[in-house]
């Protein structure tokens, strides 16, 4: 029998109903992100830049799911958790900048700079990082601490085992209707997402950062309920909350590379840094006139939680 292939799995559909307590929902958003990360561990084993996505993907929902659901189950309650979670993204992440670094900017400007020798013997030096993050996360993947983060988190959700430092009123909320959670959470983040991305012209670049995370925040809380609400409208908003926070992740990317450039000790004064930061900078100013157009159609979206 020929085996299967190894390839990465994105993030699987949470099904609520009606009848799910809200609870039920942390439960099954929880362990939805948990199994997400799990299922592309060969990916990330195998080398495949799409696996490290989906993990770290993964793992930001997770955070995410955590997050939304603290004014039920506070902070206190999953704080061990969090911090094994924040471990694994100290190797995610630089694996994932890198690998974005390199097939998604750096591959386009070689394509279009074919001759610029700086450029080509900086990206054998990049090549070089990217592989020694690649190698840094498998490692820790092999590490006990990764099996004990995963285990530990399965016995968590299994055993029910933040309810031990709750009341009998907390208790009670947690068994409140999912729909009832959830519809006033979505209603205030789309707000904050709405307020903030109504001055983008008058945004640092620091703020312009926050509001991609709240969109990102909004995008996985309503992707997590989404089976609560209308079909067609989900759609249609999760479609346009994605190209917003598309768009801020290409203006985001200047600042990473920067970052990235620095860690390559690439000096500021070299040809082939003015290069890449000005690929860059042109980068941003399109999407700064892009967003403009997608914040339109977002906030043209009818919202699906409103009745």
């Amino acid at each position: 029998m020929t085996p299967k292939p190894i390839t990465y799995v994105k993030a699987s559909p949470v099904a609520l109903t009606a009848d799910s307590s809200s609870e039920d929902a942390f439960v099954a958003i929880i362990g939805a992100c948990l199994r997400h990360a799990e299922a592309n561990q060969p990916a990330v084993l195998a080398g495949q830049m799409e696996g490290v996505h989906q993990m770290r993907v993964a793992f930001r929902r997770l955070r995410s799911g955590l997050r939304i659901f603290r004014p039920l189950i506070p902070r206190e309650a999953s704080t061990a958790r969090v911090e094994d979670i924040r471990w694994l993204n100290g190797f995610l992440g630089p694996a994932r900048d890198w690998d974005v670094f390199l097939e998604e900017g750096m591959a386009p400007m070689l394509a279009h700079f074919p001759r610029k020798r700086g450029l080509s013997l900086f990206r054998v030096r990049a090549e070089t990082l990217r592989q020694t993050h690649q190698r840094s996360l498998r490692e820790a993947l092999g590490d006990p601490r990764y099996q004990q983060l995963t285990g530990e988190f399965a016995a968590w959700l299994d055993d029910h085992a933040w309810r031990e430092a709750l009341d009998e009123e907390q208790r009670e909320r947690l068994a409140q209707p999912a729909l009832d959670f959830a519809t006033p959470l979505l209603g205030r983040d789309h707000r904050r997402v709405e307020k903030q991305g109504a001055a983008f012209a008058e945004l640092s670049t620091a703020d312009r950062h926050r509001l991609r995370i709240r969109i990102k925040e909004l995008r996985y809380a309503l992707d997590f309920f989404a089976s609560l609400y209308p079909a067609p409208p989900v759609k249609v908003y999760l479609s346009a909350l994605a190209r917003l926070q598309d768009s801020l992740g290409i203006m985001n990317d200047i600042a990473v590379a920067r970052r990235l450039l620095d860690e390559a000790r690439l000096r500021t004064v070299s040809a082939a840094r003015q290069v890449i930061e000005g690929w860059y900078g042109c980068r941003l100013d399109v999407q700064e006139r892009a967003f403009l157009a997608l914040w339109r159609d977002f906030t043209a979206c009818e919202r699906p939680w409103k009745d």
